[in-house]
């Protein structure tokens, strides 16, 4: 269990079929890969070979031999959402979605909503998409390297207010601000190129999205 502590747990899902194929230059070699159902197709079609799969086999079916947790088709959570416990019991703490884009937006939604499960879980998730580069933070300091580069840096408040916001090295810089939940005073920005940004949080929680490549390196 310790050793799967230091890697990271993919977990692919079925929401996008569009995914271009530079997504898979994104997994490591030792990731743990995670089939959320129908997303052993689009796991296929990256060229990624799956360690596990999770779902009750009504599309895209369990490869045989597969390590696998099945559930019925009648249940009170996701496919994607028993892939991310499955993650977390296997002891990974880092975790990578892919696939959980596009298509329907009740599920779009409920994946981002993951993002904070996983982090009041103690762990740390990332979505990624062929577009967009998402992850849920809270309290603290956080460096960002602009690696893979992306075009934009855009920071969507889910709290009513977050306060202490201080962020440095980009086009628009922010110190000690102050964001409220509606408002788009803070996307659009940029990091200022060969710049890592910092950005620090004093309370309340956000999106940190980073869109549009700047190559086809996503």
């Amino acid at each position: 269990m310790g050793e799967s502590r230091k890697k990271r747990a993919v977990l692919i899902g079925a929401a996008s079929d569009s995914l271009p194929p530079e997504l898979a230059e994104r997994v490591h070699p030792d990731d743990f890969i995670i089939c959320a159902d129908g997303g052993r197709g689009l796991a296929e079609r990256l060229g990624l070979r799956p360690d596990w799969y999770v779902g009750d086999n009504d599309s895209g079916g369990r490869p045989e031999g597969l390590p696998a947790t099945l559930l019925p088709s009648e249940k009170d959570v996701s496919d994607m959402e028993m892939a991310v416990d499955q993650a977390l019991k296997l002891g990974y703490r880092e975790l990578l979605l892919l696939g959980c884009t596009g298509g329907r937006s009740d599920h779009h939604l409920a994946n981002l909503g993951l993002l904070e499960q996983i982090d009041q879980r103690g762990g740390c998730g990332t979505l990624l998409d062929g577009v967009n580069e998402v992850r849920f933070l809270g309290p603290g300091s956080y460096q960002i390297e602009n690696r893979p580069a992306y075009h934009y840096l855009g920071l969507i408040p889910l709290d009513m207010t977050v306060t202490g916001v201080t962020l440095t090295g980009v086009r628009y810089p922010l110190e000690s601000f102050t964001l409220h939940r509606g408002s788009t005073r803070s996307v659009s920005n940029e990091i200022l190129p060969g710049t890592t940004a910092v950005l620090t949080i004093r309370a309340g929680h956000i999106y940190l999205i980073r869109s549009q490549p700047e190559s086809a390196d996503l």
